[in-house]
Parts: C-alpha cells; structure tokens; sequence
C-alpha cells in the first residue's frame, strides 16, 4: 500500500483545511517551524486508515474530515475519515459505486488490515479471551508518534494483546500467532491441507518420471531444439525456393545422415558409459555380498568358540559380545547398501536399455536415408526430393514432439518445486501451531538473524556510541545489547537506538514478499537529542533504500531541513497565520 495524497477539509466556511498534499515516491518531508501545525496533518495520515488520534479541540472544531488516497494492489483506495468523537470512516474503490461505512474501529480495522492480506484470526488477550488485531496495534509498526514512539521499539495507543509486539510483527511476516486463539482448529487445517499437499507431490514426482520415460535417451535442452528446427524449417524452406532442388535435396539427405551419425556416436558414448557404471555397482555389489560371506564366517566361528568349556565356561560369558553385536550392526549396513546398489542398478539399465532403444531408431533412420540416396541413382531425381522433404518433415514432427514434452516436463517440474514450498511453508506452519515451538518457525528465526545484522548496519549509520554491537534478539523480537535492555538508554542514545530498530525492521519487511504496507511515518523526532549530520546520514540512508525498492518515508522536521532530490516532496506551511505560516488556514 502506497500513499498518494492528503486533504483536511474544512468544518463550514470560518473552518480550516489544508492544501492537497501529495506524497513523493521515495521521501515526504514536512518542514516548517514548531506551532506550524506539522503535527496534526501527520496524524491526519494514520487517522483516516482508522487509528485513534486526540486531536486538540480547535482541530475538532474547524477542521471537518480528512481524505486520503492510498494506491494498492492496482486500485486507488479512498479513505474519509470525519473529525468527531464518534467513528465515522468510509472508503471507496475505483470500480465501485457504493463505499464501504464502518461506524467502529473493529470493522474498519477487520477491512484494513484484510486488503493488506494480513491474518484477522483471533489472537489471545492478556485476559486470555478472544481479542483481534486492530491498526491501532498493527500500524504503530510503521507509525512512530511524537509523543511516545521514540522511547521503544513498538508503541501501541494501548496493549491488550498477550505479548502484543511479537504478535504483530508475526503477522507482518505471515508467520503463525505465538497466542492464538484458534491454534487447535487452525492446526488441524494446516495438517489437513499438508495431506493434500503431499498426495500431490507424490502424483506430481509419478507424472513427472512417466514423462522422463517418454523422454528416453533423448537429453536435448529446449535452445537445442529450437536451434534444429530453425535449421530444418530452412532446408525445408530452401527446397521449395531452390531452382535446383533435386540436387540439394542430395546434398541435404547426406547432411542428415552425418548429423544422424553423430547422435549414435554421443548415444553409442552414453551407453558405454552406463554399462560402466552398471558393470561397477555389480562389482560392488559382489565384494559387499564376499564381505557379508567373511562376516557370516566369522560368526560361525565365533558360536563354535563359545560351545568349547575351557573358552568360555562360565553361563552367560561376554568373551564375544562385542563381536556379535559388531556383526548384527556390519551385516545390516551392507545389506542396506546391496538395497541401494540394487536400485541404481536397475535404474541405470531401464536407462540403458532407453539408449539402446534409441541408437537401434537412429540406426533405422541412417540406412532409410542412406536407401533413400541409394534410389537417387536409380530413379528419377524427384525421388530424392521427395525423401528429403519427407526426411525432413519426419525430423521436424520428432524434434516439435521432444520440444513440447521438454517444456511440458519443465513446467511441470515448475509447478512440483511450487508444491514443496507450500509443503515447507505448510510444516513450518504446523511447528508453529505445536505446544512449545512458536519460536521454531524457520521464516522467524532467519528474520531475528538478518534483523540483528540491519540493526549493527543502522547503529553505525546514526554514529550510536556507548552501544554494544554484540545483539541477541529474542523469541519475541525483543532486542538485548550486549548485558543492557532497551530501557537502560536514555537521551540521544535512546533516539538513535530507536531509529536503528524502527528502520531495520522496514528495511526487511519492504524486502520481503509481504510487503504490504510500503511507508514509514516519523512524526518529527527530538532534533535536540541527536546531530543534524546523523540525522542527515540516516534519512540519506532510507532515501537509497527507498530508490531501490517500492517504498515511501513521511517526516515531519523543524530544524534539519533535508534537500528534495528526484522522486521527493516538501510540504510546507502556506496559511498565513499570526506569527508565522500554518499547514491549516
């Protein structure tokens, strides 16, 4: 979801309202000095997707409803929002007549956050009742208020989730709810579908190797193909142009046996090489079964010892236990090797036999052509022509079929491979779903990894110091640096800590596949707390992320002013107002 523009409308006609507000591709930035009204159009924003905002009461009272258009998923979404106590939020979509009204925050956010694709399934309160995500839980992931959102890593107008913050960061990342409310009856689901998914799997891999059957010998990639036929559709083409065809219809049916010569050779290589291979396994396989022969002897005598008194005398002797626990060990790994050269072996000769198959079709072929040319001196030249164009056409219906059965098998090998990664994802999913393993999924734990990495990166580029770069992040996303919280910090170094988190965690999720929600908004941070150079560096930074990926940055500033390049926008203070120029007027 992309922002396009803001509009705050006015409360009748002594009311206020803002100019119509575009967004930039890459950066927005709202410059202008304290009281200028920065503040309440950057709410404005994160109100009309239907968070909770207070606004002052001269705000309430002159301003009437915001409008913003948002761009997603190829349609133009169009939210207004009124500016009352009471919920009132409406949004249409292109090709829609009628708008969709939600006279609560409940439903506007079950609407939101489902054309976002993400889950609404019931999570777990800190009540242990049914509760359910709100943008007011999700959106303060990509939200930062003024007021609050620079003294943690995740602050919600309320928390009334259990462990709210690794709850919402699991439905950004797609991943199963560590406290969900409906684990059991989503867990039988996903078993379910695993089933399904994995008949299909195993249809799929039998389809697939009947088609590789049909294949045979024939190991030709599709360019290859593509490339013969290009070549026999022009010799077929310069037959039907050629004054003098008869003759290069000669010429062409010697070309075709030396091209057939030179397949058999490349089979005749390949058949050599797999009866090596399958002449190599049958020896193998004959030292293991002598091996198995030592073994078997070894054992005999081993029992025959043990009946000798002065050997062993004493009643349950352990003299050879060793040795006979050795030998059940020995003899069920070589058995379990002679099973698998067993399978290669017949393996390799279904595929030799293949080879044969087709070197005695290409032997055929060879001395069709080669009695073809033989008539030639015999019989009138349209004779010759003939064969060639017949040899010719017989060649291109081969090489179409070998190409539509090749890009059949790749595009059912396509499909297979899609199959494993629903599976993969699927037993992901169920690892989740178990008592005990919500951390195990394998999508959270490669986020936690690359999660640590980008913060290290951002640190540096806000020149945090007095931080440790040794980070651990935990199950619930919780950050450690090196012994201290994020609590311990203060000041500049909690303001820098804070925007390094905020922007790995964008960073990552604009980079991955649910990539939902393409901006970040900062209300304007404490400037006094931090150096206008290590500001500057770290917007520069999100600006060369949000050139290479589909993503927007919205700030608001009153002392570092970031110069506009391609793509950016600068909202400033047009009204005139008592002291100085407002947003609203």
């Amino acid at each position: 979801m992309r922002l396009l523009d803001l509009k705050i409308m006015s409360s009748g006609q002594n009311g206020w309202e803002s100019e119509l507000l575009e967004f930039g591709d890459d950066i927005t930035q709202l410059y202008g000095p304290n009281g200028s009204g920065k503040t309440p159009v950057i709410h404005s924003i994160a109100y009309a997707l239907g968070y909770p905002v207070r606004y002052r009461d001269d705000i309430i009272a002159k301003c009437g409803s915001v409008i913003l258009r948002v761009e997603h998923e190829d349609k133009i979404l169009t939210f207004e929002r009124e500016l009352s106590k009471s919920f009132y939020l409406k949004c249409k979509s292109t090709g829609q007549d009628k708008a969709h009204v939600f006279y609560n925050e409940r439903d506007a956010s079950d609407f939101f956050l489902r054309e976002l694709g993400i889950s609404t399934v019931a999570l777990t309160s800190n009540q242990n009742e049914p509760s359910y995500p709100y943008v007011s839980s999700f959106l303060p992931l990509f939200y930062i208020d003024q007021d609050t959102g620079y003294t943690s890593a995740y602050k919600a107008p309320s928390s009334f989730i259990k462990d709210q913050y690794s709850e919402m960061v699991r439905l950004a990342l797609g991943v199963p709810a560590k406290h969900s409310f409906e684990n059991k009856r989503f867990l039988i689901e996903r078993k379910n579908e695993l089933d399904a998914v994995n008949v299909e799997v195993v249809n799929k891999e039998k389809f697939i190797q009947r088609l590789e059957e049909q294949r045979g010998a024939a190991q030709s990639t599709s360019t290859e193909i593509n490339i013969e036929l290009k070549s026999l559709t022009a010799q077929l083409d310069n037959l039907r142009d050629s004054y003098d065809a008869t003759s290069d219809a000669g010429y062409i049916l010697k070309r075709m046996v030396r091209e057939k010569q030179n397949e058999k050779l490349k089979l005749d290589s390949n058949i050599r090489d797999l009866e090596s291979r399958v002449f190599g396994f049958k020896k193998i396989q004959s030292e293991i079964e002598i091996e198995i022969n030592t073994l078997s002897l070894n054992e005999e005598s081993r029992r025959m010892f043990t009946s000798f008194e002065d050997v062993c005398s004493a009643q349950g002797c352990g003299l050879f236990l060793g040795s006979s626990e050795s030998y059940g060990k020995n003899l069920l790994y070589l058995r379990d090797q002679i099973k698998d050269l067993d399978r290669n072996t017949s393996f390799q000769e279904i595929r030799l036999e293949e080879y044969r198959e087709a070197f005695r079709k290409l032997e055929a072929e060879v001395e069709s052509i080669r009695g073809s040319l033989q008539k030639q001196k015999n019989e009138p030249e349209t004779t010759s022509l003939i064969a060639a164009i017949s040899a010719i056409t017989q060649s291109i219906i081969d090489f179409q079929g070998r190409k539509d059965l090749i890009e059949r098998i790749e595009s059912e090998k396509r499909d297979y491979v899609g199959l494993l990664n629903i599976r993969s994802a699927l037993q992901n999913d169920i690892a989740s779903l178990q008592p005990g393993t919500g951390s195990g999924d394998l999508r959270v734990l490669e986020f936690r990894t690359s999660y640590r990495k980008k913060v290290v990166e951002w640190l540096d580029v806000l020149s945090t110091k007095n931080v440790s770069r040794d980070i651990t992040i935990d199950a619930d996303f919780g950050v450690l640096f090196g012994t201290e919280k994020l609590s311990q910090f203060s000041g500049s170094t909690l303001l820098r800590v804070v925007l390094a988190l905020r922007a790995a965690f964008f960073e990552l999720f604009i980079s991955s596949e649910r990539n939902s929600v393409e901006f970040l908004i900062l209300d304007t941070p404490r400037q006094h707390d931090i150096e206008t150079k290590d500001f500057a560096a770290f917007i520069s930074k999100l600006k060369s992320i949000c050139k290479g990926k589909r993503a927007q940055v919205i700030f608001s500033t009153t002392e570092y002013h970031y110069e506009s390049a391609k793509n950016d926008k600068e909202w400033l203070p047009t009204f005139d107002g008592f002291e100085q120029p407002m947003f609203l007027g």
